[in-house]
């Protein structure tokens, strides 16, 4: 029951992550060139290359006056690829690029499976905007992961919302 719960919050929670209109710029962009990334269906299509993480980050967003936490059902199909995961990076300015002042990282996602993973936004002091990652990294030896190696729906909630619900 309480699983049945927990998805259909995250239902009504990961609504598109990206504008629906084309006019408008998409939610996400990719970190690197060579990284791809699709939206199918609301629903964030991302692959990454080899070494260091990398997928697709948010627009720089202001910090919520609320305790929040940012959602995300990550899913990794490629065995090619070694982890996803959700990062919350915290900036000190939410008009320019600024130096990150922390990260943190959810639980990772192995290839084959597919998790919810919760962060709550715990900005250090100075911080006033906060940028949303889905990184993943390949295991060793791939070059590079399939284009459609990991999908992912981000979105942010108050706490409140989430606290009788996930452990």
């Amino acid at each position: 029951m309480r699983r049945a719960l927990l998805g259909l919050l995250v239902v009504a929670l990961l609504g598109p992550p990206c504008p629906a209109s084309a006019d408008g710029p998409p939610s996400f962009r990719r970190t690197t060139p060579r990284a791809s990334l699709a939206d199918v269906a609301g629903v964030l299509v991302i692959g990454v290359p080899s070494a260091r993480a990398w997928g697709i980050e948010s627009a720089l967003r202001p910090l919520p006056g609320v305790d929040a936490v940012v959602v995300a059902r990550i899913s990794v199909s490629d065995p090619g690829v070694d982890e996803a995961f959700l990062r919350v990076a915290y900036y000190a300015s939410a008009t320019a690029r600024t130096r990150q002042l922390a990260i943190t990282d959810s639980a990772s996602v192995p290839a084959g499976r597919e998790r919810i993973v919760v962060v709550p936004l715990d900005p250090p002091p100075g911080a006033v905007a906060y940028r949303v990652r889905v990184l993943a990294r390949t295991a060793d030896g791939v070059t590079a992961s399939e284009p459609d190696a990991i999908r992912a729906a981000v979105a942010s909630a108050p706490s409140t919302s989430l606290s009788r619900l996930v452990p």
